[in-house]
C-alpha cells in the first residue's frame, strides 16, 4: 500500500511540476575494493530504489549522486528521446523523467499495477500485472492508444519490429502479439529478452531459461542455471546475462549452445543489469548490499562498486550529459 505522504507529492494531471520533487545531492566515489580493473568513469547511471521509492542518478565522471524522490516504488525503466520512462506498480503510474534536471515531467495513470516496459520508436508498451493487459502508449503525447488482453500476470515485455513478447507469469506462458501465438515456458517466467534470432524467458520458479525461435516461437532449448533468473540482459546475438536473485550470481549463457560461459559472483540478491553505452562495463544492482557492482566485460573482472539507495532494482546506463 502507498503511504499517504507519498501520494501528496503528485497531482493527477498529466504534467508534474519539478518543484514537487525532492532532490538530494551527495558525493560518492567509486570504491576500488577487490577491484582488478579500473572503475568506469563515464556516463549517467540510474538506479531504481524499490524500498526508498526513489532514483539514484550517479554521474560517474564527477562521482556525484542525485536522489530523486518518486511517488511509489519504481519497477522497470527504459530510455528514449533523452527521457527515462518508469513503471510504478503500487502507484499505478507511468512516469516520464528528465534525467538531467532531474525531475518528473509527465505521468500517465494506469490502473492494474503497471510493471513490464519496452519502447520502440514512438510506442511505449506497458504490462499491467493485475489487469492482465498490454497497453500501447503514444510517447509524444503520453496517451494510451491500444489495449490487448493477456494471460495471467503479464510481468515482462520485449518488442521487436512491432511484435511484442509478453510473459504471462502465472500461466507459465510466453505470448506473442499481435496474434494468438503462445508457448509454454518454465515455471514463473519473470523476465524476457530478445537475443538475436531467439527470444529468452527467465523462469524463476524452475530456475531455468527457455529459449524460443523469434519467428515461430518454437522451443529451441531449456537451460538450467542453478538459480532464479529475475532479469535478463542481451550481450550480443547469441549471449544473454541472467541475474540469479537467490544465488548472489549473474550467469553468462550462450543461447546457441545452451552452455553457461561464465558465472559472476555478486553481492546478495542481484537484480538490475545494464551495460555502459560503449559496452565495456556491466553494472549489477544488489538488493542486499544496496549498491551497484561493476565488471569490465573484457575478461569479466571486478571494477569496483558504488552505493545506491534502499532496495536497488532496475538500472539504466546513459551517455554522459
Amino acid at each position: 500500500m502507498i503511504r499517504p505522504n507519498r501520494l501528496n507529492r503528485i497531482t493527477t494531471v498529466a504534467t508534474l511540476p519539478l518543484m514537487a520533487v525532492v532532490i538530494v545531492f551527495a558525493s560518492r566515489a567509486v570504491s576500488a575494493t577487490r577491484a582488478t580493473a579500473d572503475p568506469p568513469q563515464s556516463g549517467l547511471l540510474i538506479v531504481a530504489n524499490l524500498r526508498d521509492e526513489s532514483l539514484s542518478i550517479l554521474d560517474l565522471a564527477t562521482s556525484r549522486t542525485t536522489v530523486l524522490a518518486l511517488p511509489g516504488p519504481p519497477h522497470e525503466m527504459a530510455a528514449a528521446g533523452g527521457r527515462v520512462y518508469i513503471t510504478l506498480g503500487r502507484a499505478n503510474l507511468l512516469l516520464e523523467i528528465d534525467p538531467n534536471a532531474p525531475g518528473i515531467l509527465r505521468s500517465l495513470p494506469l490502473d492494474g499495477e503497471p510493471h513490464g516496459l519496452a519502447i520502440e520508436g514512438e510506442a511505449i508498451f506497458v504490462t499491467l500485472d493485475r489487469a492482465n493487459a498490454l497497453v500501447t502508449i503514444d510517447r509524444p503525447t503520453l496517451t494510451e492508444t491500444h489495449r490487448t488482453p493477456t494471460g495471467d500476470t503479464p510481468h515482462a515485455v520485449a518488442v521487436d519490429r512491432g511484435t511484442t513478447f509478453v510473459t504471462s507469469s502465472r500461466d507459465n506462458l510466453l505470448n506473442r502479439y499481435p496474434g494468438d501465438r503462445a508457448a509454454q515456458t518454465g515455471e514463473l517466467p519473470e523476465s524476457v529478452a530478445i537475443v538475436g534470432p531467439v527470444v529468452v524467458t527467465g523462469n524463476a520458479g524452475s530456475r531455468s531459461l527457455s529459449v524460443f525461435s523469434l519467428e515461430g516461437l518454437d522451443l529451441v532449448r531449456e537451460v538450467h542455471v542453478r538459480g532464479a533468473p529475475v532479469r535478463l540482459l542481451p550481450l550480443g546475438d547469441h549471449t544473454v546475462l541472467a541475474a540469479l536473485n537467490d544465488e548472489a550470481r549473474a550467469t553468462v549463457v550462450d543461447t546457441a549452445t545452451g552452455k553457461v560461459k561464465r558465472r559472476l559472483q555478486t553481492p546478495g540478491h542481484p537484480d538490475g543489469l545494464c551495460l555502459d553505452p560503449a559496452g565495456e562495463y556491466l553494472a549489477v544492482a544488489s538488493n542486499e548490499s544496496d549498491g551497484v557492482s561493476f565488471f569490465r566485460v573484457k575478461g569479466w573482472v571486478s571494477a569496483g562498486s558504488v552505493p545506491a539507495g534502499d532496495g536497488p532494482g532496475a538500472c539504466l546506463w546513459l551517455p554522459p550529459r
